[in-house]
């Protein structure tokens, strides 16, 4: 009975940390959503912008200034910009309102040109991980799996590999992309580029610390949900 135990209060301790970490994270942090959707919300700034040609049209500028005018692009009604490296597609908002769009295509176009060994390495290690929590906790509930402190302990491994390598990527895309929206906004002679570049430096500011929790937050979540299963199927 000794070991049981022992599991028990094993179980609990990581639940309890795994808790204390995402708040701590929060809190040290800063973490302040509805900041970047006050940035965006600058109505001189968002004016100047739209009278900036469509998002493909700045996609293809953008792309041609990287050398990577091979990428396929597509708009779509109310979606999030995304690149998606098993198609090397662009999936761009139509949306024109905001003048932080220019910086956010410029970071989707920079993640096209990033290491396709890395970008394959990420899309493919991040599937296989959902995959393996699904499958470990299926076979827990059922009972096959009763060490799950043991995958517990895997599935912490794997979750600090795809933050290293997704944190990576995204904080590189983030750094260059207001380097390259500026050099776009010069081109097209807007007059406040250094006012729009102040602008992007704090959506940068708040953003990478924004990402960075919310990926290590949303695995921890994960991880949370497993360990809480394991926890209750083991009493």
């Amino acid at each position: 009975m000794v070991y049981p135990c022992f599991i028990f209060m094993d179980g609990l301790v990581i639940l309890i940390l795994i808790i204390i970490v995402i708040i701590m994270l929060r809190i040290v942090l800063k973490i302040k959503k509805n900041k970047i959707i006050e940035i965006a919300q600058n109505d001189k700034l968002n004016e100047i912008v739209q009278k900036l040609p469509d998002n493909v049209d700045v996609c293809k500028n953008i792309l041609k200034k990287l050398k990577n005018e091979d990428v396929k692009i597509e708009e779509e009604e109310k979606t999030n910009c995304y690149y998606f490296i098993a198609t090397d597609k662009i999936i761009l908002n139509k949306d024109k309102k905001y003048f932080t769009r220019i910086q956010t295509i410029a970071h989707e176009c920079i993640h096209s040109i990033q290491d396709k060994n890395v970008l394959w390495f990420n899309y493919i290690f991040a599937n296989l991980l959902n995959l393996f929590w699904l499958i470990i906790t299926i076979l827990t509930i059922v009972g096959v799996i009763t060490n799950y402190i043991l995958f517990t302990g895997i599935m912490l491994i794997f979750t600090i590999v795809f933050y290293v390598i997704r944190s990576y990527l995204e904080i590189e895309a983030m750094t260059k992309a207001k380097y390259i929206a500026k050099d776009y906004l010069e081109e097209q002679h807007v007059q406040e580029v250094n006012e729009i570049v102040e602008e992007y430096e704090k959506l940068n500011n708040i953003g990478i610390k924004y990402t960075c929790y919310s990926l290590i937050k949303a695995k921890l979540i994960l991880l949370f949900i497993y360990v809480l299963i394991g926890f209750i199927f083991s009493i």
